[in-house]
């Protein structure tokens, strides 16, 4: 009920706001028409009509345009009340995502590579992914911690609480961000994150206490053990190797032989598609680095499990009950970009095509629900539900949903890019 008492509470101040009333009226009836034509489902898989080129672009262009002048980056872009504050939790995990895209190696027509390089090729990505990280820096805590929440400007006198799973996820930004500059005092941020994470584990392996969201240990901080596995990768340090293990082996223990992960435990919450992604995630990077077969093979299960549901009906819920049951009738979109990157690293991993087949699907829907033209904040964003009314994240749309899309979007070009170079050098050679 705390989200939907948030978006009454954004309601009270829309008269205030009439130049939001139009864009909010066009995005309702948008998606009332919609499902008024789309009869069986929420919407189909198939094509967008629109490269993944294109759709990565504009998402990318969503974070440049919700990043603030001190670097970090908005939470979402509410229909009432416009930007929110910069997140710093999901400011961290965008900064690889930045990376990624300005590193990516386009292939394309030359006008295309033209407006592409307009975001990646003059820098503009690198130029926000470092900004990103210095903002960070800035606020991080003695004892090595980053707060919980949205950032405050005003931060005298008020008493921070630091959070396990924000530490992790900007951690992971932390350890990108040095690989790509070589910024000792990146590292040796990265490494007092690590180091505080340690401390607060508790002796299973999970986090709880005041460092835990709601005080109680979670499976989707499956996300901070794959943070801590990449700290380890990068500095060969072993105590952040035991940690991300020993979360490890306690989420796994969580899995039930049915697929479904126990644990996740969101207190007066229906238990979104972006969690139960969120854990399969960590464990499958988290696995993948620490050559766990066993994990991927859990995460597997469950993935393959989703996958058949979307085969099955062409959509997935954005909750589920216990067992996958019980789906809700909407669509938690970052969840769904989510899996459409679980699908394409097992794809990776495994080699079976049925995962790289079911992304590929998955990411043309998601392409059909992004809004196109020029208007910041809505143009090339993720709302948080489909329809944009859902129960998670109502009537905004959210930064991490554009990083997860435009996730899916790289490891779909990458992948596919690799397959089509396997086919060519396949072919036999004319004589």
């Amino acid at each position: 009920m705390d989200q939907i008492a948030k978006v009454l509470r954004e309601a009270t101040g829309l008269l205030g706001r009439p130049q939001r009333i139009l864009p909010l009226i066009q995005k309702l009836a948008a998606d009332n028409l919609r499902i008024a034509f789309e009869q069986r489902n929420l919407y189909t898989y198939a094509s967008a009509k629109r490269s993944s080129q294109d759709s990565l672009r504009s998402s990318i262009h969503w974070i440049l345009d919700a990043q603030s002048s001190d670097g970090g980056i908005a939470a979402y872009y509410s229909l009432l009340t416009g930007y929110s504050q910069s997140y710093p939790e999901v400011t961290g995990y965008i900064i690889p995502t930045l990376y990624d895209f300005a590193n990516l190696d386009f292939v394309g027509p030359a006008s295309a590579h033209a407006a592409f390089a307009r975001v990646a090729g003059d820098g503009r990505a690198i130029s926000a992914a470092e900004h990103a990280t210095d903002w960070l820096l800035s606020l991080q805590m003695p004892n090595g911690a980053f707060p919980a929440g949205l950032y405050e400007k005003d931060l005298h006198g008020k008493d921070l609480s630091p959070s396990a799973f924000n530490t992790g996820q900007i951690l992971q930004g932390l350890v990108r961000a040095h690989r790509e500059t070589d910024r000792p005092e990146i590292l040796c941020s990265a490494l007092a994150a690590g180091d505080w994470l340690i401390k607060m584990q508790q002796p299973d392996g999970s986090w709880s206490g005041p460092s835990a969201y709601q005080n109680t240990a979670h499976t989707y901080y499956s996300m901070v053990a794959w943070a801590l596995a990449e700290l380890s990768e990068r500095t060969g340090e072993r105590r952040y190797t035991l940690a991300a293990e020993k979360n490890l082996n306690w989420v796994l223990s969580l899995f039930n032989p049915s697929g479904w992960i126990e644990g996740i435990n969101l207190q007066g919450h229906p238990i979104y598609l972006h969690f139960i992604a969120y854990v399969l995630q960590g464990v499958l990077e988290c696995a993948s680095l620490r050559r766990r077969s066993d994990a991927i093979d859990a995460v597997s299960k469950s993935a393959w499990i989703l996958l058949r549901k979307f085969e099955a009906h062409k959509f997935l819920a954005g909750a589920y009950d216990a067992d996958f049951t019980h789906g809700r009738r909407f669509a938690c979109l970052t969840g769904n970009a989510q899996m459409s990157c679980i699908w394409l690293r097992l794809y990776e991993l495994t080699g079976d095509v049925r995962y790289l087949n079911a992304a590929l699907k998955m990411n043309e829907m998601l392409k059909q629900t992004i809004p196109s033209g020029a208007t910041p904040g809505i143009a090339g964003g993720v709302s948080g539900s489909y329809p944009i009314w859902g129960r998670y994240q109502p009537l905004r749309y959210i930064s991490w949903g554009c990083k997860f899309f435009a996730d899916a979007l790289l490891l779909e070009m990458r992948l596919t890019r690799s397959l089509a170079q396997l086919a060519t050098e396949a072919l036999p050679c004319a004589s």
